[in-house]
């Protein structure tokens, strides 16, 4: 990413997709996703530097995930990281990956502050309240399982493969959401908590009791009720906490929402955040799922966040941030 003054122009954005070797497992296996990291890395870097149209001399300073994430993976991306600062004896930029998901909205479009962040991914499904780049207070989060997470275990019970949260979406357009009877558990009792975990249950009970031949003829119904269970789950939640956190009535709610992380790719949780609330602003597909453009945007507004070298040769990876409790 190139930046002059507040203005930020990505030069180049490519990803490796690991889909096809983790297809095989129904999901990501750590151990599998940091090998593939360390042998995709250096082809991955020699097309963005040409397709970018700079040299390695041209790197001011490094943007990096530091956390939370899956250990192995993260610490592949700082080695390198640090390679180049070590080199180049360059600054570099932590970043907090839940952030950049929800900041990447600055990527198309100017969302004004404070707003209700909703962050869905695989590992992670939040509500934050954002007042700034590095200000955003968790109002809400999940007990167990994330959204993505319960999409991807679900895909693995119904059989429909990797990635699960993408195919379940496109299998549940031409079925009914309402046709079967999964459980929306959102925690009435505890203001701000939701669990997904119960549902996925439902569905591995709710399979035993069918026949293959009947899973197969009701695949349509099937996915579109167990995403209707989790959209709805999150739907729910973000009204209680409009009204129970912020104390502030749903249809008098104008302020921005945002929506980022992989699940916001979801075609019927836009449809009914969209309906439900009247100013939704959801990432846009391509910075979604984890990106360096994401990452490259945050590091871009929060400079005071910058490690100088050789400090920055101390930096580590860490799994959590939000705490499941």
């Amino acid at each position: 990413m190139e930046v002059n003054g507040s203005a930020q122009k990505i030069l180049s954005l490519n990803s490796y997709n690991q889909d096809f070797l983790l297809a095989k497992w129904g999901g990501v296996v750590p151990e599998l996703a940091a090998r593939s990291h360390v042998k995709a890395l250096p082809p991955l870097m020699e097309v963005c530097f040409k397709e970018a149209g700079i040299s390695v001399e041209d790197i001011t300073e490094v943007a990096v995930t530091t956390h939370p994430g899956l250990v192995g993976s993260l610490l592949t991306g700082i080695n390198l990281a640090k390679t180049f600062a070590l080199v180049r004896e360059l600054p570099i930029i932590p970043v907090n990956h839940l952030f950049a998901h929800l900041e990447a909205i600055h990527l198309s479009e100017k969302v004004p502050y404070p707003y209700l962040g909703l962050l869905v991914s695989g590992g992670h499904t939040a509500f934050m309240w954002v007042k700034s780049s590095t200000e955003m207070d968790i109002l809400g989060n999940t007990l167990d399982d994330a959204a993505g997470e319960a999409f991807d275990k679900g895909g693995k019970l119904l059989g429909v493969g990797y990635p699960a949260g993408k195919i379940i979406d496109e299998l549940a357009t031409k079925g009914n959401p309402k046709w079967f009877n999964f459980p929306v558990s959102y925690m009435r009792d505890r203001p701000g908590k939701m669990s997904f975990s119960g549902l996925k249950t439902a569905l591995r009970v709710k399979l035993t009791k069918m026949s293959k031949e009947e899973i197969s003829t009701e695949m349509h119904n099937l996915c579109a009720s167990y995403q209707e269970a989790i959209v709805q789950t999150l739907r729910i939640k973000a009204e209680e906490i409009i009204e129970k956190i912020l104390d502030q009535r749903v249809k008098n709610f104008t302020t921005p929402i945002v929506i980022g992380g992989g699940v916001a790719c979801n075609s019927r949780l836009k449809t009914v955040m969209t309906n439900a609330f009247k100013n939704v602003h959801v990432v846009k597909p391509i910075y979604c799922t984890d990106n360096a453009g994401m990452v490259a945007n945050w590091a871009s507004l929060v400079p005071q966040m910058k490690v100088n070298f050789p400090e920055c040769l101390l930096l580590d990876a860490q799994s959590r941030f939000v705490e499941k409790k």
